[in-house]
Parts: structure tokens; C-alpha cells; sequence
């Protein structure tokens, strides 16, 4: 993937406060690689960002997410 090509430009900069795009290697190259559901995507984002302040707020939301993906595969919903 070339990223200085004209239609890689979004990846050169983040919209908030996510420093993503100082990285090689985006989420969304780790959630394309290896298929993820939206439940491992997001988890994956939230061990990835740096945000200042949100450290605890982004585990305990990695907490709530595998709660809700682990009652989820206990029902038997695959994704």
C-alpha cells in the first residue's frame, strides 16, 4: 500500500484526539488483516490509542466489551 498516494491522504492525520496516524501500522490495517469482528476491532483500538487522561476509561471499556462478547458467544451468536 503506497501511503503517499492521493488516496491514503486520510491516513496522515487523525479526527480527534487519537494519535493513530504517527504509526506504520493502523488499526484498521490489524482489523482488515485478520477479519475482526467489531467487538476484537474495538478492543484492538483501545489497547492501540494514547489518549491522555483515558487510560483506566479505555480498560474498563475493554472490560465491558468482553463482558457483553463472552454472554454473546454463551447465547451462541457468532458474528
Amino acid at each position: 500500500m503506497n501511503m503517499d498516494s492521493p488516496e491514503h491522504e486520510h491516513r496522515k492525520y487523525n479526527v480527534g484526539t487519537s494519535d493513530y496516524s504517527k504509526y506504520k501500522i493502523q488499526p484498521w490495517d490489524i482489523w482488515k488483516e485478520y477479519h475482526l469482528n467489531p467487538w476484537d476491532a474495538d478492543i484492538i483500538k483501545r489497547v492501540l490509542r494514547k489518549k491522555p487522561g483515558e487510560e483506566i476509561l479505555d480498560y474498563e471499556k475493554i472490560i465491558h466489551i468482553c463482558q457483553e462478547r463472552i454472554q454473546q458467544l454463551k447465547d451462541g451468536y457468532e458474528f
